[in-house]
């Protein structure tokens, strides 16, 4: 059983736009080397020219892997790292954006059975989702019609799956998030916990 363990603000509903020659990506967390943070940067040298992607990263104590990364980020632009915000503040500030982006490489046996909170933060800001083939993350995915999953987890797949993209799908997606979103929550998961614990208890 999957427990979500942070309350998603649900009155929040974006303006389900998407400018087609400047599509907004996002990716939120750990500035953790055995997340790969590298790849999803490297997949913005092969996207079309109407890909941006800001990070918001925050930084662990492995500051000379975070500095890579910065570096890494300056020789691009298309790419950005922006300060972290508040973690109540995650939501609201992502639906600014039109995809949310975790392509995670199975480099520990955590990462490859994830279902980490950003996937469901995506959701709660009605983003499209951009991730690579993670199992639980895919399920849900392919589920609810959520997104795109590349077929590896290199940089290439992910780009060539973003760039078969059109702005209808975008919009589908995030709309598929809307309503997703009124399903997958703190709430209605608190929900089934009860009933399962009143068949339990009798």
């Amino acid at each position: 059983m999957k427990i979500l363990n942070q309350e998603f603000d649900m009155t929040t509903f974006p303006t389900h736009y998407v400018n087609p020659n400047h599509i907004r990506i996002i990716h939120h967390g750990y500035a953790s080397p055995d997340r790969k943070i590298e790849v999803m940067i490297e997949t913005m040298d092969y996207v079309d020219s109407r890909f941006h992607l800001d990070l918001m990263l925050v930084p662990n104590y492995q500051r000379d892997y975070y500095q890579t990364l910065q570096a890494m980020v300056e020789k691009r632009k298309n790419v950005r790292i922006l300060p972290p915000v508040s973690f109540e503040e995650i939501i609201p500030f992502s639906t600014q954006y039109d995809i949310g982006i975790f392509l995670c490489p199975p480099t520990t046996f955590n990462l490859e059975k994830c279902l980490p909170n950003k996937f469901f933060e995506f959701i709660q800001a009605r983003l499209a989702i951009a991730i690579g083939p993670s199992p639980e993350m895919a399920r849900l995915v392919q589920e609810y019609n959520l997104g795109i999953i590349a077929k590896d987890f290199s940089a290439k797949e992910m780009a060539k799956s973003l760039n078969a993209l059109t702005k209808e799908q975008i919009l589908q997606y995030k709309e598929n998030a809307n309503q997703t979103a009124k399903i997958l929550n703190a709430e209605k998961e608190g929900e089934k916990l009860l009933g399962v614990l009143e068949e339990v208890l009798g």
